[in-house]
C-alpha cells in the first residue's frame, strides 16, 4: 500500500472560513486491478466514520471530474471522512472491467476498500458506509449480500428493476426526448423488456417484428438493439437467471441498516417513479427502522437540476452546470448524516 499526506482546503460555498481536511493517495489491490484512491478526513481526532463512493457506469475517476466535491464537502461538515478511487482503466487504476462479470468485478473492488479502511486506526470500522449512484444501484446490493460491514448506505438514481428492464426504460425514455409520443415510447420498452425474455425462437420473432414497426425504432437503434433477423440457428434462450435479469429490490427487502435514497422527478436514465416506490416497499417489507426515500423536483439522474434530464441536454453542460444540484439534496443528505452519527 503506498500513501501520501498532504493538506487540502476546501471552502464551504456557505461559510465565510476554510476549513482543513487531511488527505492521504491509497493504492490497494482487487483480483487484477490496482485501484489508485484519495483518503480525506477531518484534522482532529478520530476515529472518524466514512463514506465509500461508489461510481456510476463508465470511466470516472476519484472524484467524478469535480462533480464529488460539493457532495463531499457536506459529508466533511457532519464530521465524516470519504474515500473515492479511479475506476479500472481510469485516472491511475490499471485494469479494464468484464463487460460480462463488471457488477460482480465492482462488488469485490468495494469489500476489497472496506478491508483497506478496517484495519486503520483513524476510521472508525463500525461506521463505513456507502454513496452509490446509477450502476452503483447493483453494485452495492451486492456487497450486501456478503459483508456485515456496511453500516449505512445512501443511493442516488438506483435502478428499482433488473438491467434488462432499465435498459429498456433508457432506451424508451431518450425516444420520448427524440420527439417520440410516450404512448409509442412505452410500448416500446415493453417489446424491449419482453423480447429479452422470450424462450422460443417464434415467440422471438413475434416480438421483434411488432418492434421493428415501432415508430420509434430508430432510437432503439442508437443504443445498439440490433433489429434484424436472426437465423434460428444463431438464436438462443436467454439466461434468466443471469445478472442482466437480477432484481437488487430481493437484496434490499432484506435490508435493515439505514439507507437514503433519491430519486430526481426528470431521470430519463433510471426510471425515477418507478424507483422511488420500489425502495419504498422493499425497504417496509425488510422492517428497516431507518431509511428515507426522497423524489426531487426537477432533478435529473445526478439530482442536478435539468430542464428536460435528456442526454441531449447532459451532454451539453460545463463543470459548473454539473454541479448545480438541487439545493435540497445536499441539504437532505448532509441532515441526514448528521443524525447517523448522532444516534
Amino acid at each position: 500500500m503506498v500513501m501520501q499526506v498532504v493538506i487540502l482546503l476546501f471552502v464551504a460555498s456557505c461559510s465565510e472560513q476554510s476549513k482543513q481536511y487531511e488527505h492521504e493517495e491509497i493504492v490497494f489491490h482487487s483480483a487484477e486491478f490496482k485501484l489508485v484512491g484519495d483518503l480525506h478526513f477531518p484534522v482532529g481526532e478520530g476515529p472518524f466514520p466514512v463514506v465509500l463512493f461508489v461510481h456510476g457506469d463508465g470511466p470516472n475517476n476519484r472524484t467524478s471530474d469535480g462533480t464529488y466535491l460539493p457532495i463531499i464537502e457536506r459529508m466533511f461538515r457532519s464530521g465524516y471522512a470519504t474515500f473515492a478511487w479511479d475506476k479500472p482503466g481510469s485516472g491511475e487504476s490499471t485494469g479494464q472491467l468484464d463487460h460480462s462479470r463488471v457488477v460482480e468485478q465492482r462488488a469485490q473492488i468495494v469489500l476489497d476498500a472496506i478491508e483497506v479502511l478496517k484495519t486503520r486506526s483513524d476510521i472508525a470500522p463500525e461506521q463505513i458506509g456507502l454513496w452509490g449512484i446509477s450502476q452503483a444501484g447493483y453494485v452495492m446490493p451486492r456487497v450486501l449480500l456478503v459483508s456485515e460491514d456496511v453500516a449505512f448506505m445512501i443511493v442516488v438514481s438506483g435502478p428499482g428493476m433488473p438491467g434488462v428492464d432499465q435498459g429498456a426504460y433508457l432506451v424508451s425514455a431518450q425516444a420520448v426526448c427524440a420527439g417520440c409520443p410516450a404512448d409509442e415510447a412505452e410500448q416500446m420498452q415493453h417489446l424491449l423488456s419482453v423480447i429479452e425474455r422470450t424462450e422460443t425462437y417464434n415467440e422471438w420473432s413475434q416480438y421483434k417484428r411488432s418492434l421493428n414497426s415501432s415508430p420509434c425504432i430508430d432510437a432503439a437503434a442508437i443504443f445498439g438493439y440490433q433489429m434484424g433477423r436472426v437465423p434460428e440457428k444463431q438464436w438462443h434462450k436467454p439466461n434468466l437467471k443471469g445478472a442482466y435479469f437480477w432484481d437488487p429490490m430481493d437484496v434490499i427487502e432484506q435490508t435493515t441498516i439505514p439507507v437514503l435514497a433519491f430519486f430526481g422527478e426528470k431521470d430519463t436514465q433510471a426510471n425515477p417513479v418507478q424507483g422511488a416506490q420500489a425502495y419504498q416497499e422493499a425497504l417496509e417489507r425488510a422492517g428497516n427502522p431507518n431509511f428515507r426515500v426522497e423524489f426531487i423536483p426537477g432533478a435529473d439522474h445526478n439530482i442536478v437540476l435539468s430542464e428536460t434530464g435528456c442526454l441531449e441536454e447532459r451532454e451539453k453542460r460545463s463543470l459548473k452546470e454539473w454541479i448545480n444540484y438541487a439545493p435540497e439534496y445536499l441539504d437532505i443528505l448532509e441532515e441526514w448524516l448528521n443524525e447517523l452519527r448522532c444516534k
